[in-house]
């Protein structure tokens, strides 16, 4: 008797996806991983603690917190983009002129895109769907390849007509 089990050295995944506008012209790529991807997890893990530990006293809020939305749009550039391609930034310069640049990928410019991009929303909302996508389609080729897990044992699923549960039973018997 062997108990043989697969051991997964990486199960994180990441494609190139393309932003395209409404008429189909792509405006950029971008690297994604899959929704899945565990630096990603404990972010959302930690976004929702932050706000859990500060309270709802309003009262004590400062210029320094982070509003939740703000949260969330910061654990998807920093942890679900990888990379890009062809994202440009339009600042305003010293003189009111508008600078143009091509910043490379980092998790700072990630979120400056994100947070202060007037496409911000939208392109959260593209990564996160894709995002969402890569990963079922990799799980989904997992399962295909090493098989669903059974259950061990066999076990009953509905209690639904047992009308004695443990507590009636022991008000029953005293």
């Amino acid at each position: 008797m062997a108990l043989e089990v697969n051991i997964q050295r990486n199960k994180d995944v990441s494609l190139w996806r393309e932003y395209k506008d409404e008429e189909g012209n792509v405006l950029a790529e971008f690297k994604i991983r899959g929704i899945g991807y565990k630096p990603y997890q404990v972010a959302l893990e930690r976004a929702n603690n932050q706000i859990t530990a500060k309270g709802f006293d309003v009262a004590k809020a400062s210029p320094d917190d982070k509003l939740f939305h703000e949260l969330l749009l910061e654990a998807v550039a920093c942890h679900l983009i990888e990379d890009w391609k062809g994202v440009v930034f339009v600042e305003e310069g010293p003189n009111g002129e508008q600078l143009k640049s091509e910043p490379a990928y980092n998790a700072e410019n990630a979120t400056k895109l994100l947070n202060m991009g007037d496409l911000g929303v939208s392109l959260w909302s593209f990564i996160r769907t894709e995002s969402e996508k890569i990963q079922s389609d990799a799980n989904q080729y997992r399962d295909d390849v090493v098989g669903k897990s059974q259950p061990s044992t066999p076990t009953r699923t509905s209690t639904r007509g047992s009308r004695t549960t443990k507590k009636s039973k022991e008000k029953h018997s005293a």
